[in-house]
């Protein structure tokens, strides 16, 4: 299940899943939100099919 609380957490998403480098700020302290996440959205291999989750998510957008 794929999901979003508005279209700036999607924009969030969107941005993490599709970063080909996913680099940790040294400023960031505790979990941040991409690192709850849960681990199947994080996995490279399923990066197609999360960022076709994103657009059909943001085809629902007002």
């Amino acid at each position: 299940m794929l999901w979003a609380y508005n279209a700036e957490h999607l924009n969030l998403l969107e941005a993490y899943v599709s970063a080909r480098l996913r680099e940790r700020g040294r400023e960031m302290g505790g979990q941040t939100l991409v690192e709850r996440l849960p681990a199947w959205i994080k996995d490279g291999k399923h990066r197609a099919d999360v960022l076709d989750g994103i657009g059909r998510l943001r085809a629902l957008l007002p």
